[in-house]
């Protein structure tokens, strides 16, 4: 924040602070770090200039959408995300494009914003994150291992389907893909390490009620499967195509050359 807040001291007018940098003024999650340079919208240009701490984004007198935020100049939540989903990495976009639909950006402003661009190349792939993104996912783990299901060629799962189970009470679960009975569950560790998110219990009691939720799920007849997915799982490169299949998941005829072709490009 200290930093985007340079800005300020900026000459010229009209400027925005924009992608990433306005993802991190909105309070939106991501993944990684948001880089040692500010970027902002310049509609004085045609092109980039990285100069500095700050990398200008040229985009042709076209006034991007803004809102004021602790007294600059922000792109709105709606541009914002349709910039993620044009220039950065899918597993990134997904996460900030699934955040903006839970505050209650709708499909269709995104859609809207994106077709209103010119930048041909990326917009098929930003189409595509845009249709798959859903306000249904609850963390970042959940947003990256849909996405890369998708990229397998996976069935649509089902999220934050509720199962009633023996003791009168509803367990939901991040994944559901009723076709072959499985269920999908993202296993960040912030659920054994943050206090807050434990409610007065240790790690290891977390670790026992987790395994006895599961029992419970199991003995449900309709799920056959179970399976656990990891951040370095859900990661570009990582191990989620033998997670999904291993846990009943059916792929894509092509997911191999797939998810090579996804993650070759690093975050």
């Amino acid at each position: 924040m200290a930093l985007i807040r340079t800005v300020d001291r900026l000459p010229g007018s009209g400027l925005v602070v924009s992608h990433r940098s306005a993802v991190a003024m909105h309070g939106l999650p991501w993944i990684g770090t948001f880089g040692d340079r500010v970027v902002i919208a310049d509609p004085t240009r045609d092109r980039g200039q990285t100069k500095g701490i700050v990398r200008r984004v040229g985009t042709a007198g076209r006034v991007p959408e803004a809102v004021i935020l602790s007294g600059l100049a922000v792109t709105s939540l709606v541009v914002t995300a349709v910039d993620v989903a044009l220039a950065e990495h899918p597993w990134r976009a997904i996460v900030v494009l699934d955040a903006v639909l839970r505050r209650g950006v709708t499909r269709a402003a995104l859609d809207a914003e994106l077709h209103a661009r010119g930048a041909a190349r990326a917009r098929r792939r930003a189409a595509e994150l845009i249709q798959v993104a859903d306000a249904a996912a609850e963390s970042p783990g959940e947003s990256i291992t849909r996405w890369g299901a998708h990229v397998l060629g996976a069935p649509e799962p089902i999220l934050q389907h509720g199962f009633d189970t023996e003791w009168g009470t509803q367990e939901r679960v991040d994944f559901w893909y009723p076709t072959s009975g499985t269920v999908i569950e993202f296993d960040g560790a912030v659920k054994y390490h943050d206090a807050r998110l434990r409610k007065g219990r240790s790690a290891d009691e977390v670790v026992v009620e987790e395994k006895r939720r599961e029992d419970a799920l199991r003995r449900k007849p309709e799920i056959f499967h179970f399976g656990r997915v990891v951040w370095a799982d859900a990661m570009p490169g990582g191990q989620l195509p033998r997670r999904l299949h291993d846990a009943g998941v059916p792929l894509g005829p092509n997911w191999a050359g797939a998810w090579r072709a996804a993650t070759l490009r690093s975050l």
